[in-house]
């Protein structure tokens, strides 16, 4: 008997949480080694906030594919929230990935200035690492605010769009293929995702070019057409036609049959 098995149950999550903390681990281990192979002991106030920087910073990059996952399966997210999310995931990864970089970086320039004795902060090593970060920001702020103001202005296009095109709403049983022309366009490579051109030849000697068929199935629309006077059961032949043939598109033109908007 066949099993369904789910992508997303026990053993997802489990790997999810190992992940999660394992990644941590993993982090604090591989810099506490790399820092104490280049400064010998991590003490003082800046080594241990650049430690403390580097390991939650490459934490926090781990865990972000996961997190990302996570919403994509609860599917609790609308196309622009999807890119939003995505924008402010990368933004926040850049923007600790920069200041792990400059801590780091300094860190090693300053090492003999830092050294193993702590004796407060280092004036010098505060505006080296604060500094450059900010630098190093600027334009890469301009470029998010640019990105944010591309997703807003695309959401509040997409969400107040009123379409142009006529549509109508035709039974299913009308604008649905009858079996013998489903099958000939199932074998029939599709001119456009998910569906096909064709030219449709009818009984009473009709060609109606131009007709979208989703799926190799349902009658979707007719281009450049003002009425859907004909049904599926009326076709005595069809043709697929070539991508080439498509004509240059005018959303006015265009008759939606399943009434959807």
């Amino acid at each position: 008997m066949r099993t369904l098995k789910d992508r997303y149950g026990f053993l997802f999550w489990l790997r999810w949480i190992l992940w999660f903390a394992g990644s941590f681990i993993v982090a604090a281990v591989l810099w506490t080694a790399l820092m104490r192979f280049l400064f010998g002991r991590i003490a003082g106030e800046e080594l241990t906030i650049t430690w403390t920087i580097s390991v939650f910073g490459s934490w926090f990059l781990l865990v972000i594919p996961f997190m990302r996952k996570k919403e994509q399966i609860w599917k609790r997210l609308n196309d622009d929230q999807e890119k939003a999310v995505d924008a402010w995931f990368m933004g926040m990864g850049t923007f600790i990935g920069f200041l792990v970089l400059s801590a780091f970086i300094w860190s090693v320039v300053f090492k003999d200035r830092i050294g193993p004795d702590p004796k407060g902060f280092d004036p010098l090593w505060v505006k080296a690492v604060l500094g450059s970060w900010l630098i190093i920001l600027v334009p890469f702020l301009i470029l998010m605010y640019r990105k944010a103001d591309k997703i807003f202005s695309t959401a509040v296009e997409r969400q107040t769009y009123v379409p142009k095109f006529k549509t109508v709403a035709v039974d299913p049983v009308k604008r649905t293929l009858p079996e013998q022309w489903a099958l000939e366009l199932k074998g029939s490579p599709p001119t456009l995702p998910k569906g096909h051109l064709v030219r449709l030849a009818l009984k009473d000697g009709r060609e109606i070019p131009h007709v979208f068929v989703v799926n190799a199935r349902e009658i979707l629309g007719v281009y450049d057409r003002e009425i859907f006077d004909f049904e599926a059961k009326d076709i005595v032949k069809i043709e697929v036609m070539a991508r080439k043939e498509l004509l240059p598109y005018d959303e006015t033109k265009w008759l939606r049959l399943d009434g959807c908007i």
